[in-house]
């Protein structure tokens, strides 16, 4: 009984939570408004596959253990896409909630946005690599 309800029970609970995801990215138009934002437009349907398909293969290795055997230039490559991928959506997500120009407004901080910017860019990437690199 054990061996059939684990399994059942994981894939019920990661078909929630990838259907929340979904519908986070969807009924935000994140995707979209990401599209518009770097005039790509028209290869939205690749967005849409390329989210799938990665989405798919990542659940499938960190399932089954599986890795692809790639160099150190690849998995640098790998992870910058990755990176740029997550900062772009989070970046979609920041301005479809409008975030920025909540706490601008709300801390008085007009002329100091660029720093704000920058602090933000900055922070990641170093928190990025202090994780990659240090921790791992």
């Amino acid at each position: 009984m054990k061996m059939i309800l684990i399994p059942f029970l994981g894939l019920a609970n990661g078909i929630i939570v990838g259907s929340g995801i979904v519908a986070l990215i969807t009924l935000l138009d994140i995707v979209p408004r990401l599209a518009q934002l770097t005039k790509t437009y028209r290869y939205i349907s690749w967005y849409e596959t390329v989210i799938i398909w990665g989405a798919s293969l990542a659940a499938l290795g960190s399932l089954t253990g599986i890795a692809i055997p790639l160099g150190g230039i690849a998995v640098a490559v790998v992870g910058f896409s990755m990176g740029i991928f997550v900062g772009m959506l989070a970046s979609a997500l920041a301005e479809v909630m409008n975030v920025m120009p909540i706490i601008v407004r709300r801390f008085r901080l007009e002329g100091y946005v660029i720093y704000i910017l920058y602090a933000l860019v900055f922070g990641k990437m170093i928190g990025s690599l202090l994780h990659w690199l240090v921790i791992n």
